[in-house]
């Protein structure tokens, strides 16, 4: 159940949200994937990327450390723009003024992760964005009845709603909403959600 009051504050998560990071990274690493193949994602794989590289790649053999080891900051920093980019950041800035849109996003333990993220905000992102962001795990410390996260992680949209906060979880492959991303709403269902809660 959402909270009464209306969101003046938007959190936008940035891998798979603003940009489609986790195909990108996976063909980074050698998997025979593009960017924007989601398709190839199994939805039995769940959010779990290491699994996901263990049976897209030939060799299969990854574990959490070397395959973030090899997704270096320039991956980070390029991974192209997600289908939704362009779309929720038109209707976010209609819904509340750009000064409360911030950018909430969750780096690995490597540094050069945290940079990568920074650089892809300044190279992809209007320049109003540029100091408007966050890095941290736990997103749901931002949670507030007038507060809302956009998010495609199950933990994050649950975590953030139990503390309080709107959320609207994004249909990606590796969530309860694959379905409606198979069936290609992702922005429908998105931008429905967004309508309901303002």
């Amino acid at each position: 159940m959402q909270p009464a009051e209306t969101p003046n504050k938007i959190f936008l998560d940035l891998d798979d949200v603003l940009n489609s990071f986790t195909m990108y990274a996976l063909s980074s690493v050698g998997c025979p994937v593009s960017a924007h193949e989601l398709e190839k994602f199994d939805p039995s794989w769940g959010f779990d990327i290491i699994r996901a590289a263990n049976f897209l790649h030939p060799e299969g053999d990854f574990t959490l450390e070397s395959f973030w080891k090899k997704v270096k900051r320039e991956v980070w920093a390029t991974a192209p723009i997600s289908e939704l980019f362009e779309n929720l950041i038109e209707h976010c800035t209609w819904m509340v003024h750009k000064s409360n849109i911030c950018i909430l996003s969750s780096p690995t333990n490597d540094p050069e992760c945290l940079a990568g993220k920074m650089e892809w905000i300044y190279t992809y992102c209007p320049e109003w964005l540029h100091k408007q962001f966050l890095f941290g795990p736990p997103k749901h410390m931002c949670a507030s009845e007038f507060s809302l996260l956009i998010d495609d992680s199950e933990a994050n949209y649950t975590t953030f709603r139990l503390r309080g906060g709107h959320a609207i979880l994004v249909p990606r492959p590796w969530n309860s909403l694959h379905e409606i991303y198979t069936n290609g709403d992702a922005w429908e269902y998105v931008n429905n959600h967004l309508e309901k809660i303002f």
